[in-house]
């Protein structure tokens, strides 16, 4: 084995001197300092003395496991999940909710600043009524033994579920997975779990189980027949709030909107009673399915739901007064944008859950003329290092 090989073997396996955390960025991870590197690790507080396990060694950063808290942050706090740190679903249980909201705020600032070149500042931060019991979708998995629970962090295996069940779901969805007779979760690999508008829980995946084809969701004031792969907002608690917060944003009366990635018409339908005329366009199949399905049962006639993707769909959009974007994770397409930048709309409101990529697709719109008049953030993951971001940007 070459030699330097085995040095960066033994430097990959072995602990470094205890570091302290300096604080927490995006991701959640906690950041240190070690030989000259930087270090980051997760399931950190700022001002924790650490021991820990490298597990990638870059040029100038080393990713890591925590090993052993030396000396304790005042900060850090017992998490209320027995299995918190093993179960990969949340990132920040072992600091206190109020301390989780200042990480979102700074962590967002930071990726709008360092990704993004944009110094601004927060107009509005809506914290989440509850830190648990706030889900109303879920996708478990079933170990060989049967036994229900969610991935382990950076790992295939299965962590089952602690006594009680996952705290990020209500009570009747807890009850209802404890309940579920062995017999339907074996040979079953992944099932998938939510609870309608009337608290009702229902599953996919078990056997020898009979499943509805969808279930009606509610939102603002509309119904929304949402079928299993559709995407709707997982927090039962921040529906409305999300909703009501950006339509907040804009005082305008548009004659034309134009809502891109739209799912099921989870913003277009609330908007369209400000707008002359609502065009919403997604490309997912199911998602557009429940789209149309909403308009007609809502009795909404100045919609319209076009299939297709953004970056070409938006070609063919004529002149549009408001636009709202809510993409995936993944964030705007530099095509999609550059429509959007060519359509011009007086207005834009950016809905994301991922500031990195919020923060790219911000600075394409402030580079082209736009500038952004007002930020809130909007807390739909507690518990997690994610948080909803929603900007208006004028031109």
């Amino acid at each position: 084995m070459h030699e330097e090989t085995i040095k960066n073997f033994w430097r990959i396996i072995m602990s470094r001197e205890p570091v302290e955390i300096k604080k927490i960025v995006y991701g959640g991870l906690g950041l240190g300092h070690s030989e000259g590197k930087t270090i980051f690790l997760p399931y950190t507080a700022p001002g924790d003395l650490v021991t820990f396990e490298i597990t990638a060694d870059k040029k100038k950063v080393l990713f890591g496991k925590l090993e052993n808290i030396i000396e304790p942050s005042p900060l850090r706090i017992e998490p209320d999940c027995p299995i918190f740190g093993i179960c990969g679903g949340c990132h920040m249980l072992h600091l206190s909710y109020e301390n989780e909201i200042e990480v979102k705020k700074t962590t967002a600032l930071e990726s709008l600043e360092r990704i993004g070149g944009i110094k601004t500042s927060i107009d509005e931060f809506t914290s989440c009524p509850s830190r648990y019991g706030y889900r109303n979708h879920s996708v478990f998995h079933v170990d060989r033994d049967g036994n229900p629970g969610f991935i382990r962090r950076e790992s295939d295996d299965i962590v089952p579920f602690p006594e009680g069940g996952c705290l990020l779901l209500p009570e009747e969805m807890r009850s209802a997975i404890a309940a579920i007779p062995a017999s339907c979760l074996v040979p079953v690999s992944e099932v998938r779990v939510r609870m309608d508008r009337f608290d009702t829980v229902h599953f996919w995946g078990l056997k020898d189980h009979v499943s509805p084809p969808d279930v009606l969701m509610e939102a603002g004031g509309y119904h929304f027949p949402i079928s299993p792969q559709s995407f709707f907002q997982v927090n039962r608690l921040m529906t409305d709030t999300l909703i009501e917060k950006t339509l907040s944003l804009s005082s305008s009366t548009p004659h034309r909107l134009l809502d891109l990635y739209c799912g099921a018409g989870f913003f277009t339908l609330p908007f369209s009673k400000i707008a002359g005329e609502a065009i919403g366009i997604e490309n997912d199949r199911n998602g557009h399915k429940s789209a149309l399905a909403a308009k007609k049962l809502n009795k909404i006639s100045n919609v319209t739901f076009r299939k297709g993707k953004v970056e070409k769909e938006i070609f063919r959009i004529g002149q549009t007064d408001l636009l709202i974007a809510d993409p995936p994770r993944s964030g705007i397409p530099a095509e999609a944008a550059r429509g959007i930048i060519k359509l011009r709309p007086p207005e834009i409101i950016m809905v994301s859950c991922e500031p990195p990529t919020f923060a790219r697709d911000a600075s394409r719109l402030i580079e082209s003329g736009y500038s952004l008049n007002k930020l809130h953030l909007i807390d739909m993951f507690p518990g997690t290092y994610h948080v909803e971001m929603v900007g208006l940007f004028r031109r």
